[in-house]
């Protein structure tokens, strides 16, 4: 069968099941976000400074747009855990592109193949395998950080470039608005067009809500699921590029919690990690808070190793309040058939 045999029935089924849920979680997290700022605005005073705030929504920009990609992702039920060695990888590549004496251009497209080549990689194995995507990440992840560390030689690539492109995805500005957020609000909002009015977004939805009622509809399910872990790299790539741009360094440990930070954003944003249902702007707005509570504890001089805690007690309470059965997602993740 072919993707046009889905009726419209079934797409205003899929659409109203999504959309019900989306008014929901996405007012509750435009909720929280309003209330936290005031709240913080009035605990610490230098948070609501325009220098403070523009820090805040560049630091946003790196997990936001892994965020984008992990969204995909984790509408159709799956999960990535190889974006933060993803990152770090793609950082390296671009990194010994650029002293190789590469056009930067073309370092940067370099390494974005790269990312999306381990995404495509990761959808196509636990896709036509029927490899659990929680275990076919977790082993990408470990052999994509080797990698990294391998080509790297166990340290960071330095490099040095005039290349304007460089500089905007690194430190730039445009109208005073940092360089990497105008990246990311460009990739949310190509994200958000693509689910809301692409028929691929719409069979995202369908697979995530039922894999099974998708199929008898005639989707390309398995295409669907590939694309979405691509995208997911792709992504990971990009937040590679900028990383480096930033530091002027490829570094193989960079990244190491960006898988988590990207999940946690996703399930703070209202997005179901059983598939089928949330928001691009949910999602993003859970970026936004996670980079407003590690601003916060720097401004009121929390330890690094302390922010990690509080990092995953919001990542629990996120989990909790979604509401997540645990055995049905082990048997979403294990159990499904994609064939």
């Amino acid at each position: 069968m072919t993707t046009e045999t889905i009726t419209p029935v079934q797409r205003r089924e899929t659409s109203s099941r999504s959309g019900k849920f989306l008014a929901r979680r996405s007012t509750a997290v435009v909720g929280v976000l309003i209330l936290g700022l005031f709240a913080v605005g009035l605990l610490v005073p230098n948070f609501m400074t325009p220098d403070n705030l523009l820090n805040v929504i560049q630091q946003m920009a790196i997990v936001g747009v892994v965020t984008v990609g992990m969204t995909f992702v984790i509408l159709t039920a799956g999960i990535d855990l190889s974006v933060g060695s993803v990152l770090a990888l793609t950082g390296v590549v671009f990194a010994l592109a650029i002293t190789d004496g590469m056009n930067p251009l073309i370092a940067i497209a370099l390494a974005i193949i790269v990312g999306a080549f381990v995404g495509w990689t990761n959808g196509a194995i636990s896709t036509y395998f029927k490899v659990q995507p929680f275990v076919m990440t977790l082993a990408t992840l470990a052999i994509v950080s080797g990698v990294s560390l391998t080509i790297a030689n166990g340290t960071g690539v330095y490099f040095t470039t005039d290349s304007p492109i460089v500089d905007f995805l690194g430190y730039g500005t445009l109208f005073g608005i940092p360089g990497q957020f105008v990246v990311f609000a460009t990739v949310t909002l190509v994200a958000w067009l693509v689910l809301t009015y692409l028929p691929f977004g719409r069979y995202v939805y369908a697979v995530g809500g039922s894999i099974d009622t998708a199929r008898l509809a005639g989707l390309r399910v398995n295409r669907t699921l590939v694309t979405v872990y691509l995208i997911s790299g792709s992504c990971a790539a990009l937040a590679g590029v900028m990383t480096a741009a930033r530091l002027s360094v490829g570094q193989p440990n960079a990244g190491s919690l960006t898988n988590l930070d990207a999940i946690a954003a996703v399930v703070i944003g209202g997005v179901s990690l059983m598939g089928g249902r949330g928001s691009i702007w949910g999602a993003v707005g859970g970026a936004f808070i996670l980079a407003v509570i590690g601003n916060v504890l720097v401004l009121t001089g929390v330890p690094p190793y302390q922010a990690v805690i509080v990092r995953g007690v919001v990542i629990l309470i996120a989990v909790l309040l979604s509401g997540l059965n645990v055995s049905e997602l082990r048997s979403r993740w294990g159990g499904r058939s994609r064939t």
